[in-house]
């Protein structure tokens, strides 16, 4: 006899409907919401203009000047995608123009992680993107929130994973994202989600400028030149490899023979802060920081949010916002307040992907972060602001990553960025700049508040609750 605790029944039709997938994921509701039975649907691109699925490519990587910007779908979500990291040949790449994105472009992840959505920002117009990225085009006067709001619902989010399918990298294609189940509601709710995602957007943006221009003010006020436009030490006589030879004076008591230590980069950096600031002082100093500190791993028992804290991991400090938030028991977890996250403190990855950085503002406050993030707490007169922007800028990364150590995965240590070198401007200007930076996180904050708003008026038209 049939169980139902343990399966379910598919009206043949709908099996017809779905190209006779036979895998039960395809249609499992993982929201566990339940639409009001007056809901109608029609298909995703009865309400888009079109859907752009570029072709598989052969990448070319060349120089910043014969390139575009490049990103991955794992890169689209981040705060500040790195757009400058890597690019790619404008000559060799046939048919570029179906690589760039646009401002204001739905993409969505296609391949691995399936179902991540944002909304292009200013900052990746016209940046190239991977051919795992769909890009779905809407005008930005009737639908562009709507869509956006309802992919990145729990409803939407369900019938987009659906889609997928594959044994081992899973993958959705556009013609089914056009297929795609898409719930009609009522004009005014269309309209008022519209607005809210535009707004959301506009901010974003606006706070990309916003630390944009506090790490312009970090060069300025310090007299620093950008980093590419210092002639970089190495004797390749065609400019085009890093190779310098280190003095004997240069080995530290870590007796690093590793290549990276002594990159021409990081030594650059250090450089121009002792020529050209007025003062600088390492990251250690008392003057600067109260503590730098990362905590021992730990035994995490994820309970549901009803009794368990938030808990961000340090690949989620770089997205917009954290999707899928795991929280960790508020009984089982040894230790649970030595983890906490507070208002001001600064994040830095140290372990895999390494310094990354966030700013503890209006986000994670009283969140429990992994041990696998370096926690760095300004002393009381010194602006946390100003030392966001800083670490988070050329001259702080490459002066970080300078420590990495490892044989397979990649580690930093507080100890090591304890000698970070920091140029220190006059108080006015450092509170200038750590204002910037206080004003963009906040313009974040309400990027997110705007768009759980536009979810509130999204689930009442759909439950009608």
């Amino acid at each position: 006899m049939f169980d139902a605790n343990l399966g379910f029944w598919i009206n043949s039709n709908k099996v017809l409907d779905s190209d006779s997938r036979l895998d039960p994921s395809h249609y499992t509701n993982h929201s566990g919401k339940k639409l009001n039975d007056r809901i109608k649907f029609k298909r995703l691109g009865d309400f888009v203009e079109s859907i752009i699925e570029p072709n598989l490519f052969t990448r070319y990587y060349c120089a910043k000047e014969f390139g575009i910007p490049y990103i991955s779908s794992s890169e689209m979500s981040e705060i500040e995608p790195p757009i400058n990291s890597r690019f790619i040949s404008k000559e060799l790449t046939k048919d570029i123009a179906q690589y760039i994105i646009s401002r204001g472009q739905i993409l969505v992840s296609a391949a691995g992680t399936v179902g991540s959505v944002v909304v292009a920002p200013k900052l990746l117009n016209g940046v190239a993107g991977t051919s795992d990225i769909l890009r779905i085009n809407v005008d930005p006067n009737k639908y562009l929130g709507f869509i956006y709001t309802y992919l990145t619902s729990a409803y939407g989010i369900t019938e987009l994973t659906n889609l997928a399918y594959g044994a081992i990298i899973k993958r959705v294609r556009g013609f089914q994202l056009e297929e795609l189940k898409t719930p009609v509601i009522d004009a005014a709710s269309v309209s008022k989600i519209n607005d809210l995602i535009l707004s959301s957007l506009n901010k974003r943006d606006e706070a990309n400028e916003l630390i944009s221009k506090a790490r312009a003010l970090v060069l300025k006020y310090n007299n620093l030149p950008t980093l590419d436009e210092t002639e970089i030490d190495t004797i390749d006589p065609n400019k085009e490899v890093e190779i310098r030879l280190a003095s004997s004076n240069e080995f530290t008591n870590e007796y690093r023979l590793d290549a990276n230590f002594y990159s021409s980069t990081a030594q650059t950096a250090v450089k121009n802060i002792f020529h050209f600031a007025i003062k600088n002082i390492q990251l250690g100093e008392k003057e600067i920081t109260k503590r730098i500190f990362y905590l021992n791993r730990f035994t995490r028992t994820f309970v549901t949010e009803d009794f368990g804290i938030p808990y961000i991991a340090g690949k989620d400090i770089i997205k917009i916002r954290p999707y899928d938030v795991s929280y960790l028991s508020k009984t089982e977890t040894n230790s649970l307040n030595d983890y906490k996250l507070e208002k001001g403190w600064i994040l830095m990855t140290c372990s895999g992907t390494l310094a990354r950085t966030c700013y503890i503002w209006r986000n994670y406050e009283d969140w429990v972060g992994t041990h696998d993030l370096i926690r760095i707490v300004c002393s009381e007169n010194f602006d946390s602001g100003y030392l966001f922007a800083f670490l988070s800028s050329p001259y702080g990364y490459y002066q970080a990553i300078r420590y990495k150590h490892g044989a397979v995965i990649d580690h930093l240590t507080s100890d090591q960025i304890e000698e970070i070198v920091i140029p220190i401007p006059d108080t006015l200007q450092m509170k200038e700049i750590g204002d910037l930076v206080r004003k963009a996180y906040d313009l974040r904050a309400e990027a997110i508040q705007v768009e759980d708003e536009a979810q509130k008026i999204l689930t009442e038209a759909l439950t009608g609750k």
